[in-house]
């Protein structure tokens, strides 16, 4: 009678403990908790997605599942209060969290599997006056796990990058829009720098992935006095060769690192800003003294992350020559480009694509402008002329993201639609 009950589920859960979640036998509430729990879970492995959250509508005893998929939020199904709780509550559970605690912000990490399909989820729970709040992270150390020639760099672009680091002094401002890879982007180019032989520090809000030799300080905004500008401030003090900053909050913290040791300490200083001159302006006026700012500046490399088209569904098409002269290119030179299917045919009849499920796209990569910062360009900033100091930059004959943008279109990489949503994003 005991193997009649015994419930059936499609994931195979371990816990924080490293146990695995027992399946409830099939005749009680329990499975039905565990069943409801494990949906959002697969829909988000069968669409390939970053994230799952849940939250409330702002509808009374209404909630909603969303899904991030390459950077798009994709929505879910609807789901009542009472179920959404037992949801949340069921991977609280699992991850190690306290359940009974219903306000304060909560994170865990767990494994889920379906076959060979394996993740890492890290669970972050929270309470809001409208109810709680949760999100599930597919392989979050994975995600910002990557090589510099693996960002999306041109070979051009990779090459001025090695410069800058190897030139090994001063401040280099990593700057792009929020989720757009600022996290993977610092840890790259820190783990460019041998971790080994020379003193490697980051200042992080939260560890993403473990950096091999690298001492990670992780800064609590609610701990008694907590100023982020005095953790980058003791972090300088011990004369690290190379330090990751995480942020520039404010402007106490840009004035700590301009004022630092520039000869002996390379720092990297990951911010919020959509080009590259953007972050060079923000950063002189943060740090509020012009030749101060531009003293210690080496580098700058801003990005925008793009959908890469799905390879196994991507339809090729003759651009209108009109539309070709709009984007600065000569119709002559490209005689096709591609755009998003989500369809495929199998025995001759339309079906969804199997490998992006219908989106169109599958992955991203970066689009780049990547800028040493010398001596000439280091005066146009102490005399505050921008206009100047972009005619400066184009001297250097290295792509804008603009300019990356079409190249990886016409090769097929992305799309004009994905190329249009994104720039649309970044001017909003």
């Amino acid at each position: 009678a005991a193997t009649k009950r015994a419930g059936t589920a499609e994931l195979e859960i371990v816990a924080s403990n490293k146990m695995k979640v027992r399946v409830p036998d099939s005749d009680t509430p329990e499975y039905a908790a565990r069943l409801a729990s494990e949906a959002p879970m697969l829909r988000a492995m069968e669409l390939h997605a970053q994230q799952v959250d849940i939250g409330p509508t702002g509808h009374e005893n209404q909630y909603a599942t969303s899904y991030l998929i390459d950077g798009v939020r994709q929505a879910g199904d609807a789901i009542v209060g009472q179920e959404a709780v037992q949801v949340i509550d069921f991977w609280k559970q699992a991850a190690g969290l306290s359940v009974e605690d219903r306000r304060r912000r909560q994170i865990g990490d767990l494994t889920i599997s379906k076959g060979v399909d394996k993740h890492n989820v890290r669970v972050t729970a929270s309470g809001t006056q409208q109810g709680m709040r949760f999100t599930a992270r597919f392989d979050p150390s994975k995600s910002v796990r990557r090589a510099a020639n693996d960002l999306g760099l041109t070979e051009a672009q990779l090459e001025a990058l090695k410069a800058i680091v190897d030139e090994g002094q001063g401040v280099v401002l990593l700057a792009s829009q929020a989720h757009s890879g600022r996290t993977t982007t610092l840890y790259s180019v820190v783990k460019m720098h041998d971790a080994y032989t020379r003193n490697v520090q980051t200042i992080e809000m939260a560890t993403e992935d473990a950096l091999e030799g690298v001492k990670q300080s992780i800064f609590d905004p609610y701990a008694e006095g907590a100023e982020f500008s005095m953790l980058v401030r003791s972090t300088l003090r011990r004369d690290p060769d190379v330090v990751g900053i995480c942020d520039l909050p404010d402007a106490q913290t840009a004035k700590v690192v301009a004022q630092g040791d520039h000869e002996r300490t390379r720092a990297y200083i990951s911010m919020r800003a959509d080009s590259a001159l953007t972050a060079i302006q923000m950063w002189t006026k943060a740090v509020g003294d012009p030749g101060l700012a531009s003293s210690c500046l080496r580098g700058v490399v801003a990005q925008r992350l793009v959908r890469r088209l799905c390879t196994n569904c991507r339809v090729p098409y003759q651009p209108p020559a009109d539309m070709l002269r709009k984007l600065g290119l000569k119709p002559e030179s490209v005689k096709q480009l591609f755009k998003e299917g989500g369809q495929v045919l199998i025995k001759n009849k339309p079906e969804v694509c199997p490998v992006c499920q219908g989106i169109g796209y599958r992955g991203q990569t970066g689009l780049f402008e990547v800028y040493s910062i010398d001596k000439a360009e280091r005066a146009l900033i102490a005399a505050g002329d921008f206009a100047g100091l972009r005619s400066e930059l184009r001297k250097k004959r290295l792509p804008s993201i603009q300019q990356v943008a079409l190249l990886k279109t016409v090769e097929g990489v992305t799309s004009i639609n994905e190329i249009t949503r994104t720039s649309g994003e970044k001017k909003k």
